[in-house]
């Protein structure tokens, strides 16, 4: 389920229309937020993590439209051409991975305070 509503998004967009295909870039921007805070642990009743959740989903979504990517195909060309196709794909240093998350999103989540990521220590 979406932590942010169609609603949301067009207050977040104005004066930029909304798609007709926001509840999906919703679902799809809220999955990228869960898998960048992937084992952390909050308390998801709490009206300020669910305002935060609310905030990185619809810049999630503005980023994802802005780079016309929603299923993160696009994630590691560097550049791309039409008629016979032809793509490239962006060098990744040793270990790196293609950005999926956008920056302003990954920079809300670090300094809200609110999630922690503690070592979990087995044994």
């Amino acid at each position: 389920m979406p932590y942010a509503t169609v609603p949301e998004l067009t207050a977040w967009l104005a004066p930029e229309p909304v798609p007709p295909n926001a509840v999906r870039l919703l679902t799809l921007a809220s999955q990228r937020v869960d898998r960048a805070l992937l084992g952390a642990w909050y308390d998801a009743d709490d009206a300020e993590v669910q305002a935060v959740l609310r905030q990185a989903t619809v810049q999630q979504v503005h980023w994802m439209l802005e780079r016309g990517d929603e299923t993160e195909a696009e994630s590691d060309l560097q550049s791309m051409s039409t008629g016979i196709r032809s793509f490239s794909k962006r060098a990744l240093r040793d270990g790196e991975q293609p950005q999926r998350l956008a920056s302003s999103v990954a920079d809300l989540l670090r300094t809200c305070g609110l999630f922690r990521f503690d070592p979990l220590v087995v044994g």
